[in-house]
């Protein structure tokens, strides 16, 4: 038995002796791999419903979230509510996942390109089709022969990767807009093109312009997101909204758009969940299976450190469990402040603190996913300090935050601080981002230059 396998089989039959009768909580940090119990873990940022919409009058909708931060947890979701998969939202799913045809052929005109993702997306909804029919074979019986004829058109078209994408012989937007009626007159209200993993590509991932750029032919076509019968759900990474509103021809003004935003409450929702459903119930806090004085922080501190990322959350969890199993002692199950702290510097290797961004204009500011409101003198003495290259002269900093040192106390400038430090820090009693320089003045490290609003 090789080390990795030991370590493994330690770790399994300590989850079963404290009671995740169902595994490691921790395991999986991808919603594709969670369907079977993501709907007892999944929790709502806010917008779900409005994100699922009505399907009697659907609506076109950005969903914009950092990578990590439950896109697809969102559209696996809303893909488990409607046809094939669901019967509770009367709207036929299509997934859209994959792009190759589009990578593959980079000279393809604007024209092309739509019509080769139309392609795509038909092959996809002819399939949900079939997956649909096969499980409620009534559904064909409101089909006319005009429309079973349409079917098998569509499926002679579309139902192998397009070869010249916009050639005479294809009409992929006619041939859209025909799949929609034949839907409807399958006795659905609509379709939902779920428009998924547009930054996990390799051509895409890291470069926001690419995604905006592959995804533009859809978005630019007004008629086609606005086509009667049909929305298309897009799961865009945040990074790339900046562009989208420079984007020529896109009409955000006609498009619903809803962030996927994490703070520390709703990410203390996301552990609970998953430690309960795993234990069935019996476990609700990694405190209760910590030694004191582990216990009393170890949730905070794994919420804290996750800095607004529930993926960060999940893989630093696996890391206490690892860590945990490695380091066991005889019949000691309670996780150790020993446990904890390798964890933590493995993390600290594969996740360096994320950059903080200052808004130039709001009173906000941003830490990887996780953004912070601000008051106008906090927001200030920050700004400050940024544009002062990260670190300002205490005389300096007073002067240009208050606009005066008359009357400003050592003490206001400490609570002041504090209160940042409080917001900005995962662990305010040992900043790593605004930092005091003994009778000197203050540093902010871990800088990130702003971006327009």
């Amino acid at each position: 038995m090789t080390t990795g396998e030991a370590l493994s089989q330690k770790l399994e039959q300590w989850l079963q002796a404290v009671g995740f009768v169902k595994g490691n909580p921790f395991a999986t940090i991808n919603a594709e791999d969670e369907r079977a119990f993501l709907p007892e873990c999944f929790v709502d940022t806010g917008h779900y419903f409005s994100i699922l919409g009505d399907p009697q009058k659907p609506q076109t909708t950005l969903v914009l979230a950092p990578r990590g931060c439950g896109k697809t947890a969102y559209r696996v979701m809303l893909e488990q509510q409607c046809y094939p998969q669901g019967a509770l939202v009367n709207a036929l799913a299509v997934p859209y996942l994959t792009f190759d045809p589009l990578f593959e052929n980079p000279s393809l005109t604007l024209r092309e390109r739509l019509h080769c993702h139309l392609s795509a997306i038909l092959r996809q909804g002819l399939q949900a089709i079939a997956d649909t029919t096969a499980r409620y074979p009534e559904m064909l019986h409101h089909v006319t022969p005009t429309q079973l004829q349409t079917l098998s058109s569509l499926q002679q078209r579309h139902t192998s990767p397009s070869t010249v994408p916009g050639s005479p012989a294809q009409q992929p937007l006619e041939d859209f807009t025909a799949f929609v009626r034949l839907v409807r007159g399958m006795g659905l209200d609509s379709v939902y093109v779920l428009v998924d993993r547009l930054d996990e590509q390799p051509e895409t991932a890291d470069d926001p312009q690419a995604v905006i750029d592959l995804i533009l032919p859809l978005l630019a076509h007004l008629p086609l997101m606005e086509l009667p019968g049909a929305a298309f759900k897009f799961f865009l990474p945040l990074t790339a909204e900046t562009l989208l509103q420079g984007a020529p021809k896109v009409r955000l003004d006609r498009l619903r758009r809803y962030w996927v935003e994490w703070d520390e409450a709703l990410l203390s929702q996301l552990l609970e969940k998953r430690l309960t459903t795993f234990s069935e119930g019996h476990i609700k806090s990694l405190g209760q299976l910590a030694l004191s004085p582990l216990s009393e922080t170890i949730d905070r501190d794994l919420i804290q450190w996750a800095n607004g990322s529930p993926r960060q959350l999940l893989h630093l969890g696996e890391l206490l469990l690892l860590e945990h199993a490695r380091t066991m002692q005889g019949d000691t199950l309670l996780l150790t402040q020993e446990a904890w702290e390798g964890a933590f510097t493995h993390f600290q290797r594969e996740f360096p603190p994320p950059r903080l961004r200052i808004d130039p204009l709001l009173p906000r500011a941003r830490i990887g996913a996780r953004l912070i409101e601000l008051t106008p003198l906090e927001h200030k003495f920050l700004l400050v300090l940024h544009q002062s290259r990260g670190w300002c002269e205490k005389e300096v900093l007073i002067l240009k935050v208050w606009d005066t040192t008359e009357g400003v106390t050592d003490q206001a400038v400490s609570r002041l601080v504090r209160r940042i430090r409080e917001k900005i820090e995962p662990l305010p009693g040992a900043p790593i981002y605004l930092l005091t320089e003994h009778n000197q003045g203050f540093r902010l490290e871990y800088l990130e230059e702003p971006q327009a609003p």
